[in-house]
């Protein structure tokens, strides 16, 4: 953890630039997920990882779609007034990974000890994990109480994030070892490339735009649809 200031301030900056695209109008939004998806494409062509690479880029450009989405989604099914015009999926969607992500690196750093996948991944444990996948239910779930989202998309949403957000993760660790390189990049000192910032995140947005289009699909017709029955 001896590089914590340099992450803190970096994660800081980020997060910023990210929370006033959330609130930015939704043109503002699409400039910056072209510009994301211009920098990832360039990381993952300086990779040559082959085929690993291939498969996390559709991820990665399909994720991004999938922002994009959720911001267009604005309050779908959110019942308190609290909501307005706000894009509540894809604010649970990045602070649930968010909070997932800075949960499993300090407890993993402080108390981890059983390793994950130590051929692709070193720094992740069990511990860590664990931790971050309750970090990230959790905030699933104030999220949700907060805007009054609907509880089985909500459960769902809990219970899936988590995982999707480590299978992204190691996704592209994979395509960097095989490539040979710790990070995807260095636009974020401490934290690496652009696909190292939003490897979990693009896995659950995608997630997140499934589970609302299949369920959809799964209620059209009906009195209500997705937004009342979900």
């Amino acid at each position: 953890m001896r590089d914590l200031p340099q992450r803190t301030v970096t994660a800081v900056v980020y997060a910023a630039l990210v929370l006033i695209g959330i609130f930015a109008p939704p043109i503002v939004f699409w400039v910056l997920l072209i510009v994301v998806g211009v920098l990832g494409l360039t990381e993952l062509l300086a990779l040559r990882a082959g085929r690993p690479a291939i498969g996390f880029g559709t991820l990665f450009f399909v994720g991004l779609g999938g922002l994009g989405a959720l911001k267009q989604m604005g309050p779908l099914g959110a019942r308190h007034g609290t909501a307005d015009d706000l894009p509540v999926w894809l604010i649970l969607a990045v602070l649930s990974t968010w909070a997932g992500d800075v949960t499993a690196y300090l407890v993993g750093s402080a108390l981890g000890r059983r390793r994950i996948a130590p051929t692709i991944s070193p720094g992740k444990t069990w511990e860590g994990t664990i931790a971050g996948f309750a970090a990230s239910a959790l905030v699933v779930l104030v999220v949700a109480a907060t805007f009054g989202l609907p509880r089985i998309g909500a459960a769902i949403a809990a219970i899936g994030i988590g995982p999707l957000g480590l299978a992204g993760d190691l996704l592209e660790s994979y395509v960097k070892r095989r490539a040979g390189v710790k990070d995807s990049g260095t636009i974020f000192p401490g934290h690496g490339g652009v696909l190292d910032r939003f490897d979990s995140l693009v896995a659950v947005a995608t997630f997140l735009v499934l589970v609302i289009g299949v369920w959809g699909l799964i209620n059209l017709g009906s009195e209500g649809g997705v937004v009342e029955r979900f």
